[in-house]
């Protein structure tokens, strides 16, 4: 440890301010809240751009010190520990020194000031708004992206105003199909949304985590996000991120409503490579669109379903709320279709006719989608459906696709969404459980093993492979990851650390970094000595008066994320590809054959895992410690055998409710449940029920109780007949075909001690007959479970006679792996008055196995 002595605020003799600061001294340009770690990195550079430069600090007892800004008073000492014995570090190409002042916490100026060599570092800040404007400018940018509206004062800075873009005959609001330029028939009004990144097309699948990591940084600290972030929104009660969000998915609504079908379109931007014309009203391309894909309606459901529960928690947004939720299940069910049950995916939707982006997702991607729409609509209904489609796929997406042991930063809203499916209400124990643990195992991936082994000079250790195009989205990801462990309150005796890696990693996007550079454009105004001045975009172009903040009239506007440094650059610029990976960068904005792109690019996506890590972190100094007040008038809405609906009155909060935890005694039925009604599945017919509410805030203060209620469930409904039970039932006879039947399969078994086990050849049937035929009515039901070990679709149908011709069927789709209870109503086979036959036909032509159990018809 280093020696620390903190001196007393005024008590040592001020010195002269440095006439000189040097970028060897590293910290966060911006500043350290009150509570975080404080740690300056010292370097003496060895290899790389730098290399013939030198810096030989004060290395003996107290020859360190932070000063304040406004008077020289020197507020700590300390010594300089060396890292790895002055070894140098690979993927910096430094050899280098700690100063933790991580002692100092009052709020304040200051600057690191080493007393032999007489320099300093740049000033920075410590207190509990550090981050606040840096929020603001990050969240801005989002506007800035905007097309479609003028950029005007107030809401756009000066410098930054402009008339809407793309509103020509030809343009956004008239677009035509990619495969009828100009055809009137194919014009369709997709305006608004933003532009992807520095190009000016828009994309259904690349919003996806830009969208949900957004939506997911309200939820786990909505109070940083006020509504007075400058935007023309501001003011009207509702947090100006989730205004912005809104601005997105107002134009993804468009891209729902133009296909008729529930799905979405996929891609809207100029034919060609896109185009760099500032700003950006200037350009008069025409605009195309690419039609509907699979992966774009699964993006789209999973974005709408996300928003719907978010939204659900504002009071005035419950009608927006649920018009998203209608448009997330309808495109859950277009998915279903077009994906003929999840099992066949649209991989070339995209010819790159329009460029730059491919927008195509294979189809393990389009996987993922479907995951994060399920898991979303599960908390927002409470279905069945989207439960087993859940369990039954989890371990089929990311991050158990790539390696259920290495939960890499490529698949952070895929982890934060089955976190949170993990303390939904009616979840499996088991799924639940093992999502839990194979989380609770990740102290191996960029995390605490790596931070505690002291890998990283720079405190924020990124492997080789993770420095490549977009780097800095993966580190920001890489902290959120470690954050998740607290969120969802795993491992909770390293809680302190996890967050300490998180912030080591914003420190080291903040500029404490081998390149002394702020990870953002153009935030000199907001604290930063050295920040990005150029990046790769249409309107803040090379050459234009946006072209640089320093050395050009207006330039670039302030808070965009570039890409970061990149060794795998492929561009025509020396000096890059060859540097240690963290100094593979060149701060410029130069197009083809020079593609800055690789490397300066900012993009929505990016800048949404920045503003996530950032908002986060960003915890009050003085701990909120007043819990919301209890939820009033808990109370069923109505319960049937295995379900029940449950309201209540909204909790308040000093600062805000984050959600509700539903406990039976003191077993936790369902966790961070949003606004004020749910609906309770996998419930146990016939039982009592007594059940409490308690409302959380993000402070993780938990209100007193609300009311007991108790309720009943209602019983089950009584099966009239059997038509398998553990052998076919009376009356019951077998014409089926091209199927192979086994009534005493011994295993799987659902129920009692036999199943039903259906070879199925191309589209065969299992086809019972029963020698009467069963009178049904209008609540009747079929009923049975089916197992698969593949994802299966099947059709049921019934018929009135031996011959009748004149059917209904009902296609359902068997999830793998996992036991699925069918429920067909009388309504779903056309309303039949009796039932002669019925059919359970595989709906493909590849053969496959079907294990099925407890047929029933109810009445």
């Amino acid at each position: 440890m280093s020696a620390v002595v903190l001196a007393a605020l005024g008590a040592s003799a001020a010195q002269a301010a440095p006439t000189t600061t040097v970028p060897y001294i590293k910290v966060d340009q911006f500043g350290y809240l009150t509570g975080m770690n404080k740690v300056a990195i010292v370097v003496d550079p060895q290899v790389g751009y730098n290399a013939a430069e030198a810096f030989s600090p004060g290395v003996a007892a107290n020859q360190y010190q932070v000063r304040r800004w406004a008077d020289d008073v020197v507020v700590l000492s300390g010594t300089l520990l060396p890292w790895k014995a002055g070894a140098t570090h690979a993927q910096s190409g430094d050899r280098g020194w700690h100063f933790d002042f991580s002692a100092l916490t009052t709020a304040g100026a200051y600057y690191v000031y080493d007393t032999v060599n007489k320099v300093g570092s740049g000033r920075f800040e410590i207190g509990p708004n550090v981050y606040d404007a840096v929020l603001k400018q990050a969240m801005r940018t989002y506007y800035y992206q905007r097309l479609n509206t003028p950029k005007v004062l107030p809401y756009a800075e000066a410098k930054w105003t402009d008339t809407a873009a793309f509103e020509g005959l030809s343009q956004d609001r008239h677009a035509t199909s990619r495969f009828a330029k100009g055809n009137a028939a194919t014009v369709r009004d997709l305006s608004g949304g933003w532009m992807d990144a520095g190009d000016t097309n828009k994309y259904t699948t690349f919003a996806q985590s830009a969208v949900l990591q957004l939506l997911d940084a309200y939820r786990m600290n909505p109070r940083v996000f006020g509504d007075n972030f400058g935007i023309p929104e501001s003011g009207n009660g509702v947090p100006d991120v989730l205004d912005e969000v809104k601005w997105e998915l107002e134009f993804l609504k468009r891209m729902q409503n133009a296909t008729g079908t529930g799905g979405l379109f996929l891609k809207v931007g100029v034919d060609g490579t896109a185009r760099e014309t500032t700003p950006l009203s200037a350009d008069t391309s025409p605009r195309y669109y690419l039609p509907e894909c699979t992966s774009s309606t699964l993006a789209g459901s999973a974005m709408f379903a996300a928003a719907s529960v978010t939204y659900k928690g504002l009071a005035s947004q419950a009608a927006y709320a649920a018009d998203l939720l209608t448009r997330a299940e309808a495109a859950w069910v277009r998915a279903k279709a077009t994906t003929f049950g999840f099992t066949t995916y649209q991989t070339q939707c995209d010819d790159l006719d329009i460029r730059a982006g491919d927008a195509d997702v294979d189809a393990g991607g389009q996987l993922d989608s479907a995951l994060l729409a399920a898991i979303a609509l599960y908390e927002a209904t409470g279905k069945a459906e989207y439960r087993t489609f859940v369990e039954a796929n989890y371990t089929r997406g990311q991050p158990y696709r790539s390696s259920a042991w290495w939960w890499s930063p490529y698949s952070s809203t895929n982890q934060v969404a089955l976190l949170r499916y993990a303390g939904l209400a009616g979840v499996s124990a088991t799924v639940a459980t093992d999502i839990r643990s194979k989380k609770s195992s990740q102290d191996i991936t960029l995390s605490l093993d790596d931070f505690n082994a002291g890998t990283d000079l720079y405190r924020a250790h990124i492997s080789d492979n993770e420095f490549n195009w977009g780097h800095n989205l993966i580190r920001a990801n890489a902290a959120s990851n470690n954050l998740d462990f607290v969120t969802v309150n795993l491992n909770t005796a390293k809680a302190a650390q996890y967050r300490n890696v998180a912030e080591q990693h914003l420190h080291w996007l903040h500029g404490a970094n081998p390149l002394g550079l702020v990870m953002l454009s153009n935030m000199g105004a907001y604290g930063a000595e050295s920040s990005i001045n150029e990046i790769y975009h249409s309107w803040f172009s090379d050459g234009s008066v946006w072209d640089n903040a320093r050395t050009s009239a207006k330039g670039p506007a302030p808070g965009y994320l570039v890409g970061g440094p990149n060794p795998n650059y492929s561009g025509s610029v020396a000096g890059i590809s060859n540097q240690p990976r963290q100094k593979a960068y060149k701060d410029w904005n130069t197009s083809w054959p020079e593609n800055s792109w690789e490397i300066s690019e900012p993009a929505i996506y990016s800048q949404a895992a920045y503003v996530h890590l950032l908002a986060r972190l960003m915890v009050p100094t003085t701990p909120d410690t007043v819990p919301p007040t209890a939820p009033g008038k808990l109370a069923v809405v109505s319960a049937l055998g295995t379900s029940a609906v449950l309201k209540w009155n909204a909790s308040t909060d000093n600062v805000g409710v984050t959600g509700y935890d539903l406990h039976r005694g003191t077993t936790l039925l369902a966790a961070n449940l949003r606004g004020t009604t749910t609906t309770l599945t996998n419930l146990n017919c016939a039982t009592l029920y007594a059940l409490t509410l308690r409302a959380r805030d993000a402070a993780g203060n938990a209100s007193a109780a609300s009311n007991t209620l108790t309720f009943t469930t209602a019983a089950c409904p009584t099966a009239n007949t059997l038509v398998y039970g553990d052998a076919l039932g009376a009356g019951w006879s077998d014409w089926s075909w091209a199927t192979v039947r086994d009534y005493a399969n011994t295993t799987p078994v659902r129920i009692g001690a036999r199943s039903l086990k259906a070879g199925y050849a191309s589209w065969g049937g299992l086809s019972l007959r029963h020698a009467t035929g069963i009178p049904v009515s209008a609540t009747s039901t079929v009923r049975f479970w089916a197992y698969s070990p593949v994802t299966t679709p099947l059709q049921i149908y019934a018929q009135t006679s031996d011959d009748s011709t004149d059917v209904t069927p009902r296609f359902v789709t068997l999830p793998a792996r996992v036991w699925t209870e069918v429920v067909v109503t009388r309504s779903q086979l056309g309303n039949p008055n009796l039932l002669k036959r019925l059919t359970i036909q595989l709906y493909s032509a590849a053969a496959t196995t079907v294990y099925l159990d407890e047929i029933r018809i109810t009445r």
